[in-house]
């Protein structure tokens, strides 16, 4: 075959080379759907670096156990004129608040003010006689030798601090079981609420949890303070409250005294918030004797095993 007949065949074959090519420009709704589609990418990016930094494991740095926390209300002691008098109350409220994130679940377990206990130091007495002995850190100690586990945290607060706490969040909504009528003027207590769901203040809502008039006393009370706990872990774990956050965490750091850091309360927070605040309320299980509410060890120890439960013990 001639060159000559190569060339006549037509078009010359390199000429496809000499062409730039043609690129579709991109329409508005594909430039649209790339950009959301980046944006998502960085959203979810963020949320993974911040999630890590703010996992339970990497913030108080323990992978073989559930986190616990101490909430600890105090009481004051009053004259017999319902003033409040110097030195340490006694701890009114004791809970301890369990993160477990193998089950993604928390716990709130409420150890009744009377139950007896073995105070280090002390021998045996109240559980909330441990704080006018030694403060938070003896009662962190008594509580972990109670349960048989591990305290990470605590946090106290007053009554006055109660307060301004719920005020500062603007109330909170609950619903009240009965009518409250009940004056105690050397508890400095004076509760006055109507039977209804409703938005109680600041000092309502510490009536609410105070109120004690009834057959079981101290137990039904724990029970309304388990409620209150919950629809409060409630508001937190709502993803609607998220910009809420930080003037909370500022609120908390205002009213209440604490080991808790402010990583701590982002790390517990965010914690509720991706486990959509699902929240299981237990009290020390065991029955009254005398003075006392005497703990039931192996229905108590079946209790802690449940609340680890995910964990190689």
């Amino acid at each position: 075959m001639t060159g000559e007949g190569f060339v006549g065949q037509g078009e010359n074959p390199l000429e496809s080379l000499d062409q730039p090519e043609k690129l579709d420009r991109p329409t508005r709704g594909r430039l649209v759907f790339m950009i959301a589609v980046c944006v998502v990418v960085v959203i979810i990016s963020f949320l993974m670096v911040v999630g890590s930094w703010l996992s339970l494991e990497a913030t108080f740095k323990v992978k073989d156990r559930p986190i616990n926390f101490l909430l600890l209300g105090i009481d004051q002691t009053y004259d017999d004129k319902g003033k409040p008098m110097e030195g340490l109350g006694r701890a009114d409220t004791i809970m301890v608040v369990s993160m477990n994130p193998k089950q993604g679940k928390s716990y709130v377990v409420s150890i009744p003010r009377d139950t007896r206990v073995k105070i280090p130091g002390r021998g045996t007495g109240k559980a909330n006689a441990a704080y006018v002995y030694g403060g938070p850190q003896l009662t962190v100690e008594t509580v972990e030798e109670l349960l048989g586990m591990s305290i990470d945290r605590y946090a106290e607060v007053d009554f006055e601090s109660f307060v301004g706490v719920i005020d500062a969040i603007g109330g909170i909504e609950v619903d009240v079981d009965k009518d409250m009528h009940y004056v105690d003027k050397a508890g400095g207590l004076r509760v006055d609420i109507k039977k209804g769901r409703q938005m109680l203040d600041g000092e309502k809502a510490l009536q609410y949890v105070r109120f004690r008039a009834d057959v079981l006393g101290d137990i039904t009370r724990v029970g309304r303070q388990q409620n209150l706990i919950g629809v409060l872990i409630g508001e937190v774990a709502n993803y609607r409250n998220i910009r809420k956050a930080p003037k909370l965490a500022g609120v908390l750091m205002e009213y209440i005294q604490t080991n808790l850091s402010q990583r701590d309360m982002a790390s517990a927070g965010w914690f509720l918030i991706r486990t959509g605040g699902d929240v299981l309320t237990k009290t020390i299980p065991g029955d009254f004797s005398k003075q006392y509410w005497v703990p039931n060890r192996d229905a108590m120890q079946e209790m802690v095993d449940s609340m680890a439960e995910g964990f190689d013990r």
